[in-house]
């Protein structure tokens, strides 16, 4: 139970902003180099990312997030290529990154700033309906608590830098 919840809470959050998650079928890795002092994110992650097996078909995560807030295949694809909520995922990662390879307790977002974060971007995701944003929004607000333990708890990986 405790897994659901929280695969719900990461893919709601990151689905809604980005961010960021782990599933039985997939896993995220933040892969980061160190170039003179400026760390960077290798691997570009997008909510799409978050959502499909290694093999390109779609992880049980996708069909937990589609059935609980009752989307349709394109209302999931609208919201999984959504610009603003990918632009908020990156910001996600970069703080996630900050926070936990240069241990910046500043840089960690708190829930309130994710939950804003999610409300914003699904406010600005066109080609979607009122109806769904307000679902988005709404079942946001119930995880809203621990949106920031869960997507704290993705995994950062330094790589040797190869340049």
């Amino acid at each position: 139970m405790k897994k659901t919840k929280t695969i719900v809470v990461i893919i709601l959050s990151i689905l809604l902003v980005g961010l960021y998650t782990v599933t039985s079928t997939y896993s995220v890795i933040i892969d980061v180099i160190e170039n003179d002092g400026i760390t960077e994110i290798v691997n570009e992650i997008t909510v799409r990312d978050l959502l499909i097996n290694d093999d390109g078909s779609y992880n049980n995560t996708y069909y937990t997030v589609k059935e609980e807030l009752e989307l349709t295949d394109e209302e999931a694809n609208i919201l999984m290529s959504s610009v603003p909520l990918n632009e908020a995922l990156k910001t996600v990662l970069d703080s996630i990154v900050e926070y936990k390879v240069h241990d910046n307790t500043e840089a960690k977002l708190t829930n309130d700033e994710i939950y804003n974060l999610i409300t914003e971007s699904i406010l600005n995701t066109d080609n979607i309906s009122d109806e769904v944003k307000s679902r988005v929004i709404n079942k946001s607000s119930i995880y809203r608590q621990d949106i920031s333990d869960y997507i704290y708890d993705i995994e950062v990986s330094v790589l040797e830098d190869k340049i």
